[in-house]
């Protein structure tokens, strides 16, 4: 019976053995004599009986035989191995799908085995036996030392071919613009059989967008780079790439592509540099926290004067009263910031938050009816330190900015969980990884887009419409979470609302800061007790040391007055014996505060201090505090705050 056969075999010599060998007996037959082009042909046809030699060019006959079995066409076809390695290749025949072996040796021989293999195809296993080699016996004429030289180049095949398996990194070897090796690393990269990624063009593998980087890698007159991918990788099955080309020596038709996944890499320098932009946009917050707080400090300080006087109904009260609320609410916003900047003031303690989630949310739904909300809470869920008014307030927020996203109702889900975090994880935000505990905020509203995303825990920044939000609510939770040791994420898509995952350490002991102490605020018309002594201010603002020394004078205070640090140390100096207190503030150009400090206690370690700053308690005051600072006042402060702050550091 005539059948269709293909022979695929680098050996000419051989090619034209079989050809002449198979015509003689009647049969169709086609040669190939490398992989790439056998299975070019195989896509148009489909022959009975295909005979393979293992070590052959351009995909390896052990690869090609099981690409061929993929091929639906081709299930039903009688597949043989004609090689001179068969007999030292440690290869299960069988599991790649062939039928027979044959071991190349004299012509005449292997020439009756290959007519025993066409018999067997007609009803397989017949003539040849399982697992059987035909013409073993016939490798016993070939000199012991050829037979030692094959076993070493295959092993040493073998050692490379482990290599390149074992490889992290995608290779591919091109040939004439086809793809003819790929190890199990580009494979994956890939994420299509092999059978599909061998002999295909690289440039279709990829987007349409990245072709024509793909096109000028492959050219090697190209005088452009021979990588691609290092400054905008390339997308690759989801994955970001960066590709490399190498050409072979000797084989002009011939490259190899390194591809190197770097999508884990890429999204950690974006952490670090989100991490590290939020750092520096914290510094600007807080330094113009600071230097607000100051302004109004000037403000502040004349109001008081101006209204210690009057009484409700006497004319101007109700200006200045209105002054003081707009200095209030400034004092508010810049709190705001500074706790975005620097984490604020907290009383760290051990606490379930469950039980504050409970709280904030239950308290959220009783006043935002339109809004149905669901709690999906650890039942063995471990404690953390925190500070829980913080941390309610951080809850509050997200609650809110939730709300603002369902403008129309929908359903806020809030869900705890314990959970490890890994060292991939906490790297970008300096932390440790360990046990955190995991609450998740998610709403049914708009979502964000990417954009949105990357900035919506910047200071200022809102959606909302002018005059609806200052953009502060979700920068305070982020200073927060942050000042907690802890992380805040987002994941969000437009249309599909909006998750945000805080993860805290669990049961773990933060250092506590130093607890800011509380000031009992007097309201305004309420005079002051009077005092008495010498009072030493420092400060590098004009504007500030005017304000202390009017309100320190109707309180009944003598007043020296030190613009700036160095001056601060000479004026100390010359009027030590009779100062019975400094209000010293901390950021100075010419001589920091805690430099004053340090060198006025050295010589009057009586003497007491009160640091006054437009920067929150957290930093360089809590370190001063801990050295044996006697009291932290921020400013924007009024006379009675002032007031109280002396009387309870000079009781």
């Amino acid at each position: 019976m005539k059948k269709k056969i293909l022979v695929v075999d680098d050996n000419r010599m051989i090619l034209k053995f079989l050809s002449n060998l198979l015509d003689g007996e009647g049969h169709e037959v086609k040669t190939c004599e490398d992989g790439l082009s056998a299975l070019s042909l195989l896509t148009t046809y489909e022959p009975d009986i295909v005979f393979v030699d293992l070590i052959i060019p351009k995909i390896g006959g052990d690869k090609l035989c099981q690409i061929i079995r993929t091929m639906e066409h081709m299930k039903n076809c009688y597949l043989v191995i004609i090689s001179a390695a068969v007999a030292e290749m440690d290869l299960d025949f069988r599991k790649i799908g062939v039928n027979a072996c044959i071991a190349k040796g004299p012509f005449g021989q292997m020439g009756k085995h290959v007519l025993a293999a066409i018999q067997d195809s007609g009803n397989p296993s017949t003539v040849i036996s399982e697992h059987e080699i035909l013409g073993i016996a016939s490798v016993d004429g070939i000199p012991v030392y050829a037979r030692r030289m094959t076993k070493e180049l295959l092993g040493r095949n073998r050692h490379l071919e482990t290599i390149l398996e074992s490889m992290n990194e995608g290779i591919v070897e091109v040939y004439t613009s086809r793809v003819v090796y790929a190890n199990s690393a580009a494979v994956r990269l890939f994420g299509i059989p092999p059978e599909n990624l061998l002999s295909a063009n690289p440039r279709e593998l990829f987007d349409d967008a990245d072709r024509n980087r793909i096109d000028d890698l492959m050219h090697r007159d190209s005088e452009t780079s021979p990588v691609v991918g290092l400054t905008h990788p390339l997308e690759l099955n989801g994955r970001q790439v960066i590709i490399r080309s190498f050409p072979v020596k000797a084989e002009t038709d011939t490259t190899i592509l390194l591809i190197t996944d770097v999508t884990e890499q890429r999204d950690l320098e974006y952490q670090l540099q989100h991490v590290r932009r939020m750092d520096a946009i914290g510094n600007l917050a807080g330094g113009i926290a600071h230097n607000f707080n100051n302004l109004m400090m000037g403000v502040q300080g004349n109001v008081s004067i101006l209204i210690q006087d009057k009484k409700v109904g006497d004319p101007g009260y109700d200006e200045l009263a209105g002054i003081e609320r707009c200095i209030d609410s400034g004092a508010k916003l810049t709190r705001q910031l500074l706790s975005f900047a620097k984490g604020g003031r907290y009383s760290l303690d051990l606490q379930d938050v469950n039980d504050i989630v409970e709280k904030s949310s239950g308290m959220f739904a009783r006043t935002r009816k339109e809004i149905h909300v669901e709690r999906h809470l650890e039942a063995e869920l471990a404690t953390a330190e925190v500070d829980s008014a913080q941390i309610e307030l951080a809850l509050m927020d997200l609650y809110v900015n939730a709300w603002h996203a369902m403008s129309s109702g929908g359903t806020l889900t809030v869900s705890t969980a314990n959970v490890k975090l890994d060292e991939s994880f906490v790297k970008p935000y300096n932390l440790t990884p360990g046990s955190y505990l995991k609450i998740d905020v998610s709403d049914t509203g708009a979502g964000m887009d990417e954009k949105t995303v990357e900035r919506i825990f910047e200071p200022f920044y809102t959606t909302r419409p002018m005059g609806e939000g200052t953009g502060l609510g979700l920068a305070s939770v982020f200073g927060i979470i942050k000042k907690h040791q802890g992380i805040i994420t987002v994941d969000s898509q437009v249309g599909r609302g909006s998750t945000f995952s805080i993860y805290l350490p669990a049961a773990r002991i933060l250092q506590k800061p130093p607890a800011q102490d509380k000031l009992r605020v007097i309201s305004s018309g309420t005079l002051p007790e009077k005092g008495s002594g010498t009072i030493l201010v420092v400060d590098d603002e004009e504007y500030i040391l005017n304000a202390d020394k009017a309100m320190l004078n109707e309180l009944g205070y003598e007043v020296l007055l030190a613009n700036g640090g160095k001056e601060a140390i000479r004026v100390f100096e010359e009027n030590k014996d009779r100062i019975n207190m400094l209000i010293l503030d901390l950021i100075m150009p010419d001589l920091g505060g805690e430099i004053v400090f340090e060198r006025v206690k050295s010589s009057r370690p009586d003497m007491r201090v009160i640091l006054s700053s437009g920067y929150s308690i957290e930093g360089q005051a809590a370190l001063l505090l801990k050295k044996g600072c006697d009291g932290f006042i921020q400013k924007p402060y009024n006379l009675n705050q002032l007031a109280q702050k002396i009387k309870e550091i000079l009781a």
